[in-house]
């Protein structure tokens, strides 16, 4: 190879390289970030209002190249960075996707008070991501809050702010985390408007304890699959409030939900 072609292929190496870092520089990097809710619907006023500001407090430097966006780096650093700005703080960030050539969207979750535990005179508030976010002095305030009751079999381990949800019985984590699971999927924001608490203090149920019907509770007795066991009971319940002939509101009793041997979910009642 003579001296002459050796030169042309180093500079046209240098060409090609450089062609690409300016491709790279011009189209594939970061020119706009993008906030998105996994649990509620982005055209809501509260989740719109959130997306504003975590569009405009990410951190994300634009212009950054889309390849060099580490995914772990980059949340913790948007999680940093959200601790400056309080209406943001009870949001969880879950992951970032790469939208090319040239966008970010951040997936997050809105965190809500779920559940309370009320032990020593103290009301322990738990969120929809399982992890304490408030201690509060009352039972009267946890609901004010929009929580419902939690019973447990075990003692409450998780005391301190920012803990996963704990029991010194290890089978309360197991249910308690089917029954958050299954009421992000299905329930509304007001908890309170259908139920009242749930009781894990049974070895073998779940009592779902309803809010407009007192006397009435909704009892699964398996974990596995517990949201399609949840959404059959409570269709069957809602069915019930709206039949003519039932008082529903002074009811009291037991809705059973089981599942035959075949897989056929069966619903069944002692109602008075």
């Amino acid at each position: 190879m003579t001296k002459n072609k050796r030169l042309i292929i180093i500079f046209s190496a240098i060409a090609l390289l450089t062609a690409l870092i300016i491709i790279n520089s011009a189209v594939f990097s970061v020119r706009s970030v993008f906030a998105n809710s996994l649990n509620y619907p982005n055209s809501d006023s509260e989740v719109l209002h959130i997306n504003e500001m975590l569009e405009n407090h990410h951190g994300i430097r634009m212009g950054s190249s889309i390849f060099m966006l580490n995914e772990e780096r980059t949340i913790e650093a948007i999680r940093r960075n959200l601790i400056e700005h309080e209406e943001l703080a009870h949001i969880e960030i879950r992951s970032l996707e790469r939208l090319f050539p040239n966008r970010v969207v951040i997936h997050y979750v809105v965190l809500r008070p779920y559940f309370y535990i009320f032990d020593g005179g103290q009301a322990y508030i738990f969120s929809n991501n399982e992890t304490l976010i408030r201690i509060v002095e009352s039972v009267a305030e946890a609901r004010s809050m929009g929580a419902l009751g939690l019973f447990t079999s075990g003692e409450l381990v998780s005391r301190n702010l920012g803990d996963v949800f704990e029991t010194s019985e290890p089978q309360d984590a197991l249910r308690f985390n089917a029954v958050i699971s299954t009421f992000e999927r299905l329930v509304h924001r007001d908890l309170q408007h259908d139920f009242r608490y749930v009781d894990l203090r049974n070895p073998t149920s779940i009592f779902i304890r309803m809010s407009s019907t007192p006397g009435l509770r909704i009892e699964i007795r398996t974990v596995d699959n517990f949201l399609t066991h949840f959404s059959h009971g409570f269709s069957v319940y809602r069915a019930f409030l709206i039949s003519p002939d039932l008082h529903h509101k002074t009811m009291s009793g037991t809705l059973l939900i089981t599942e035959t041997a075949a897989g056929q979910i069966v619903a069944t009642h002692s109602f008075s």
